[in-house]
Parts: C-alpha cells; structure tokens; sequence
C-alpha cells in the first residue's frame, strides 16, 4: 500500500512527486496516458498539419502541455496568479526559481529571453499605441526537444523512489470517515482498489469534468475559473521578428475600443507551425515551434477570458460548447479565415487562402 497515490503525471503530478523526494514516503503516480515516449505528435514526422490522437494529446507522462513547444513563462502571476496561494510574493518567486533548475538540470536550454534594455525600449513602444507589453524571463525547449527533457524528469523520479502506473484510469477517490483512503482505479476492463494515506489529484485539463464531479459528489466547494476563447492567428516570421527576439513568448494585453473587452497574446510560435488537434468530441488547433525545425511563419493565440455567473457558471461546458459548434460549422475539421476577410466580414474562399503565405 503506497503512502500517498498521486492522481495525474502532468507538471502538477510530477513536481508534486518531486516534493515528497526524501520524505520516506511510497509515492505512487496513476496516470490514465501513455508514458512520454510513447506519445507521438506528427509533427516530429512531417510538416503537414495532421491529427493527433486525443489520448495522446491530453493524457500521458508531461500531461496536455506534453506535446506542446516548452515555453517557460518564468513569472508567477502568469498563467494565474501564485501568490493567491503562497500569501507570500517571495515564496511564490522561489517556487518558480526551482522549476526553473529543476528544468535546466534536465535538458532546458539555457538561453533565456525577456529581460533587459530591448524588453523595457518595446514595453514604451507598446504603451505610445495603448497596449501593455509585460516583459517576462523566458526560456523555450522546443517541441522536438520537451519529450527527452520530461522523460529525463520522469526517470530522475524514479531513481529516488517514485513509482509509475500508467495507462491506468482513476475513477473514483475513495473515503473513510471524511478523509481519503485510495483510489478505484481501472485498466482495460479491470477495475481494484488502491488504498493509501493520502490522496493529491492532479487531474489536468482532461480530467477537470471527472475532478469536478467528484467534487460534488464528495461535497467539497468548488468554483469554476474563467475560460479563454479565442483564434490563432498566423502572420510571416518578418512580422514579428522585432517581438519574439525580445521575448520569445510575448505578452499584450489590450482593452479594445468598441466593448472595452480585455484581449490578450497567449502560446506564441516563432518560426512555428499549427496543427490540427482532435479532442474528441471536437477538433482546435494549436501552435508549435521547434529548435532544430523551421517555418517562415509565425503564430500566436489571440484571447479573450470568459467569467460566467449565475445561473450558468460552468466555463467549462460553455467552452466545450463553442468548440464542438466551430467542430459542426466546419464539417469536422478547423475554420480558417483570412484577415482582410474577417475585416470585410465576409467568408473566405480557397483561392483567397491559396494567396496567403
């Protein structure tokens, strides 16, 4: 019987795991993926933007952001806000300082981006037009380089103690007296129960529905965070060379005219690709940018976040709902509009597309 079953192999899981590194504990990791290697974008084969499998995309050793480009936004009110949880600014900057090591020790790039006098000379270019540029210390791993860094994380686990159960699916945290005392979990078709001490779920992104039901059923409070709905957004690399040499990664945060609606830069791609991405129960699309790989575009997602009250407030569901409705209007497959036509509120065609770069 492990001392402590973590729910979850993603970021969350694993620097959890690492955590509990000498504490004499037996830490055991359930993860319904596949294990880092074993996890395929096909974009490591071919330039062509093909599907990649839900399981692979969601779920495995490394979590949703597995197969993404690695960009480590090293600020911690970026991505939410750390302190809300730490109470303590100093604590919350430690914290990111040790994934920092923790990821330069395993392979990370050391080159970083984000700071000094080209990010401040951009940040007034920024605010003379209206827009908040935020310099952050950044580095990039690359989306051919991440899986070796999360494997090389994965296997330093494992020599201290921490073990793996992959391909293995959680379906219920188990209780005893109000606390948790195990997990039923469940491979193919076997299911058996796991007792422990303790429980830490790190579901991710493809396990926040079955987290928050469990919630529910378990009757602890929960509140749903705002949603980001948003496009990619493809220009030439030339474009935008004068940015992502500052900040590989680049922050505006804009409020716009008509509806003083706050919009924002998120998951920019230099020299990147986009990709298909097939969910499911809908398909997106996402960004890719890779060290020894190059376009000549660039891309980046373009924001907006979403908060819901009463009498709907599952973002959640709200979001899922936009995607599979764009998933229905494109036949399956994603809409692709050009600019100059979103500008002239028309559709477009594919010869207007076969014109772009």
């Amino acid at each position: 019987m492990p001392d402590v079953v973590i729910i979850g192999a993603g970021p969350a899981g694993l620097f959890a795991a690492s955590e509990l590194i000498g504490s004499g504990l037996d830490v055991l990791i359930v993860e319904k993926g596949k294990d880092v290697d074993q996890r395929k974008c096909p974009l490591s084969t071919t330039t062509k933007c093909l599907k990649c499998q839900p399981c692979n995309i969601m779920s495995g050793v490394g979590g949703a952001g597995g197969l993404s480009d690695g960009k480590l936004n090293l600020r911690p009110d970026i991505g939410g806000n750390l302190v809300e949880f730490t109470h303590d600014q100093k604590e919350a900057w430690r914290l990111v300082d040790q994934v920092d090591k923790v990821f330069l020790a395993h392979g990370a790039p050391e080159k970083s981006y984000g700071l000094g006098e080209d990010a401040e000379d951009l940040r007034r270019k920024a605010a003379s037009v209206g827009i908040n540029f935020i310099p952050i210390h950044q580095r990039h791993v690359g989306s051919d380089k991440l899986p070796a860094v999360m494997r090389s994380i994965e296997q330093w686990l494992v020599s201290e103690g921490i073990r793996f159960m992959l391909n293995t699916e959680v379906e219920k945290i188990i209780t005893e007296g109000g606390r948790a005392s195990g997990v039923l979990v469940r491979k193919g078709r076997t299911s058996k129960p796991i007792k422990a001490k303790a429980v830490i779920s790190c579901p991710g992104r493809s396990g926040a529905l079955w987290f928050a039901s469990e919630a529910e059923r378990l009757h602890v409070n929960t509140q749903h965070a705002a949603v980001d709905v948003g496009v990619r957004v493809e220009v030439r690399s030339m474009v935008m060379d004068p940015v992502t040499s500052v900040n590989w990664d680049p922050k505006f945060h804009i409020y716009t005219k008509t509806y003083d609606d706050w919009v924002r830069t998120f998951c920019t791609c230099p020299y990147g690709f986009v990709t298909k991405e097939d969910y499911g129960d809908f398909v997106s699309v996402n960004g890719h940018s890779m060290i020894e790989r190059r376009s000549d575009n660039t891309n980046f997602a373009f924001l907006t976040s979403i908060t819901l009250t009463e009498p709907v407030e599952d973002t959640t569901a709200y979001g899922s709902s936009i995607a599979r409705l764009s998933t229905t209007i494109g036949g399956g497959k994603p809409i692709i509009q050009r600019l100059g036509d979103l500008w002239k509120g028309r559709r477009s065609t594919w010869n207007r597309i076969n014109k772009s770069y």
